[in-house]
């Protein structure tokens, strides 16, 4: 899918991966079936474990089709601020700093990443900073990169009109 440019009036959002998740949907699907016919070839009756493993890749397939057709925003950045499900985090005028980071997590089983967006930020009427960490999803429809292009973009666009 082509890059949209911004403009000083347009919307960056961060919402699902359709596409990925319809995909991971068949593919559950497709687990499911074959433990299905697995079991009905053998009439239900001897099924060894497999077949029942296999059954319940339909509760994966059922999540993965939720979340494909779900519509949550999960990151609005706009000429007024940045939006974590749809609630403002902060204004530009209130912002001090956005940066990418990786929550490091330990295990054994950490193959995924697990970006966050950091803002730090202030409140009207308090001289201290403030802190938000808005975690980035590994099935979400834009890069990490291109969250924080987005967050500069609006913020130099906010700087440029204030003067600063």
């Amino acid at each position: 899918m082509a890059k949209i440019p911004l403009t000083k009036d347009s919307e960056f959002v961060v919402g699902e991966e359709k596409v990925l998740n319809y995909i991971m949907t068949a593919f559950f699907i497709a687990l499911f079936l074959y433990g299905l016919i697995d079991a009905i070839r053998r009439h239900f009756i001897n099924i060894d474990y497999q077949s029942f493993i296999f059954g319940f890749a339909l509760v994966p397939a059922i999540y993965c089709f939720r979340r494909a057709h779900s519509n949550r925003v999960y990151v609005r950045v706009n000429r007024t601020g940045i939006y974590k499900d749809e609630q403002l985090v902060t204004g530009w005028s209130n912002l001090l700093n956005a940066f990418i980071t990786q929550k490091e997590k330990t295990g054994i089983f950490n193959i995924v990443d697990n970006f966050i967006l950091v803002v730090e930020y202030t409140r009207d009427g308090s001289p201290e900073g403030f802190r938000r960490k808005i975690p980035l999803t590994n099935t979400q429809n834009k890069s990490e990169e291109e969250v924080l292009e987005a967050v500069k973009f609006f913020w130099s666009v906010y700087r440029k009109d204030a003067g600063k």
